[in-house]
């Protein structure tokens, strides 16, 4: 059996290199374990073997050039490499397909993959988001094929990855790791694994108990924020302040927290995973004629950037020749992930609609998108007609304060999507969600 004693008897293969794998690998690796990052890109595989982390996030970059230096971790592409490890980490993305329902394409080459070199004795530990049920299905899919024992030579566990991009070293030392397993000896073994990054530990009955809890982590934080979609919605038709109101009511208050509205909610999670949990539930809604509340709020958060595009259509008119400027393409403020972004909805509206499109992000890491070079400075409002808001970031903050070049724009509408312009402008229209 293919059992570790130690710590240094560990080997695990990290499948995905991407924002939660490859922390999770680095992490593990600088644990003390030896740690093979599976990552089908190669040109992924060879920024990793050189030391260098292939997008942002603390600590990462140093911590991983430690461990490729000592030789505690390296990345291939040949899966056949899972038959030397004895702890196996999914962190493959899972998405939506065309229809909005979940996309579980990638689990038929995971099954695959595994079963064709696992050794008896393995832990397969699954962070992927996952459909309730779909942890058993992949644990009892691998047994058959390799006619390994369920719990006893075949060990599987879930534990739903929760950290945030940005803050996953950092998170993945400190947040509490749920488990849940098909049986005591799977649950033994991830505990064991799991400790060796820190946090406490929580255990729980089963694979669907811990699966559900990665999606209502997601449900739940987008159905705060469809609320205070919908509560800008009625604030922008009646002529009051979203904001002003919403801050008011959650003073000294301690009942409320209610969330302030923005532009839209996205990102790579919060976009699938409250559709992932509304599909366990479809008998359900369908018995009672109507849907879940996270499904409504996932599609009221949606609304606000198309408000924000037509409330700006409405004021410019024909939108061909005009120039507009999106400020922040990255999903959320302070990241360099643009996947899945309202930013790029966005662009695509005004795109489509025949406007001249620039954007302006200090954060993102990619060069360019849809063929259009991001510019990291204020420079580039000059002479656009319009220029909206669509994250927070740092900078885009400090600019608030002293509204550099906006004297140099041909038009005088900004689009404040998170309200976070405070100074008046004698010849500027400020618009924003919720104003």
């Amino acid at each position: 059996m293919c059992l570790a004693k130690t710590v240094k008897d560990i080997t695990c293969c990290v499948i995905g290199a991407g924002r939660i794998g490859l922390p999770i690998a680095v992490s593990l690796a600088y644990a003390g374990c030896k740690v093979i990052s599976l990552e089908k890109d190669i040109e992924r595989v060879t920024m990793i073997n050189n030391g260098k982390a292939p997008f942002y996030e603390e600590e990462m970059e140093k911590k991983l050039n430690h461990v490729i230096e000592n030789g505690k971790m390296k990345a291939t592409s040949e899966s056949e490499i899972i038959s030397s490890c004895n702890v196996i980490i999914s962190a493959i993305g899972t998405g939506l397909d065309d229809s909005g329902n979940p996309d579980l394409s990638a689990i038929d080459n995971l099954v695959e993959t595994i079963a064709r070199s696992i050794q008896i004795g393995t832990l397969v530990m699954l962070k992927t988001t996952l459909p309730l049920g779909m942890t058993d299905f992949i644990a009892e899919k691998i047994s058959k094929k390799t006619k390994y024992s369920l719990d006893g030579e075949l060990l599987v566990a879930f534990s739903p990855e929760r950290v945030v991009e940005g803050k996953a070293m950092y998170e993945l030392r400190t947040l509490p790791k749920i488990i849940g397993s098909v049986g005591p000896n799977s649950t033994n073994r991830a505990k064991e694994i799991l400790s060796l990054l820190g946090g406490e530990i929580k255990i729980v009955s089963d694979t669907k108990t811990a699966e559900l809890c990665k999606l209502l982590d997601n449900a739940y934080r987008m159905t705060r924020f469809g609320f205070a979609a919908d509560v800008a919605a009625i604030a922008t038709n009646n002529g009051i302040d979203a904001y002003e109101a919403i801050n008011a009511a959650n003073y000294e208050y301690s009942r409320n927290n209610i969330p302030l509205p923005s532009i839209g909610v996205s990102g790579y999670c919060l976009t699938k995973d409250p559709y992932y949990l509304d599909e366990s539930g479809i008998e359900i809604w369908k018995k009672r004629g109507f849907t879940s509340t996270w499904n409504v709020a996932r599609r009221a958060a949606d609304m606000q950037t198309i408000d924000a595009f037509n409330r700006i259509t409405n004021y410019l008119g024909n939108l061909e020749k005009k120039i507009i400027v999106i400020g922040g393409i990255t999903y959320k403020e302070n990241v360099d992930d643009s996947r899945l972004s309202h930013g790029r909805e966005i662009l695509k509206m005004f795109s489509d609609a025949g406007a001249e499109v620039r954007i302006w992000d200090p954060q993102c890491a990619e060069e360019e998108i849809e063929g259009i070079k991001i510019e990291r400075t204020s420079d580039c409002i000059e002479g656009v007609d319009c220029l909206v808001i669509t994250v927070p970031h740092k900078e885009f903050i400090e600019w608030s304060k002293t509204m550099e070049n906006v004297d140099k724009m041909d038009g005088n509408l900004i689009f404040d999507g998170w309200g976070i312009i405070n100074s008046n402008h004698d010849k500027l229209i400020i618009m924003g969600t919720g104003k």
